[in-house]
């Protein structure tokens, strides 16, 4: 059994690396195709933000991110979150505000999605489980299957 937590319930929990905290979480970047964690960017107070990648870290704890290794400089052109949520003819329907994050294998297993604050206060913010994703000029766009809105 997978435990998820949410990427917001992350942001801002320690990054320990040995007995030393070398950060906290500032925000994770999802891989190219929208599907994994492809790393966590951290910062340690005014100083320059660190990247943690998947690959480094032992454990997604409830009160700490814990790294087998020592986190490095933060790659450029790293794509920092996923956009506009469209369906299948290229409608924009909201925004991705959060995601479910599988502690074992780092994959993103459901995003969270506001239609706009009208209908987050009559119904409530979606959760989609199925999406794909498309690389746009500077972000990720998600494209929702007809069936997520059903």
């Amino acid at each position: 059994m997978t435990c998820d937590v949410r990427l917001g319930r992350i942001l801002g929990l320690p990054c320990v690396w040995g007995e030393k905290v070398v950060g906290h979480v500032e925000g994770a970047v999802p891989d190219a195709t929208g599907q994994r964690v492809e790393g966590f960017i951290l910062r340690r107070g005014l100083g320059s933000a660190k990247w943690a990648d998947r690959a480094c870290v032992a454990v997604l704890g409830d009160v700490s991110l814990v790294l087998k290794e020592k986190p490095g400089r933060l790659p450029k052109g790293r794509e920092r979150a996923l956009g506009p949520v469209k369906d299948e003819s290229g409608l924009t329907l909201g925004r991705v505000t959060d995601w479910w994050i599988d502690r074992d294998a780092l994959n993103i297993t459901g995003l969270e999605v506001t239609l706009g604050l009208l209908e987050d206060l009559q119904n409530g913010r979606c959760r989609v489980k199925s999406w794909t994703v498309q690389k746009a000029e500077e972000e990720l766009q998600v494209l929702l299957p007809r069936e997520e809105w059903n």
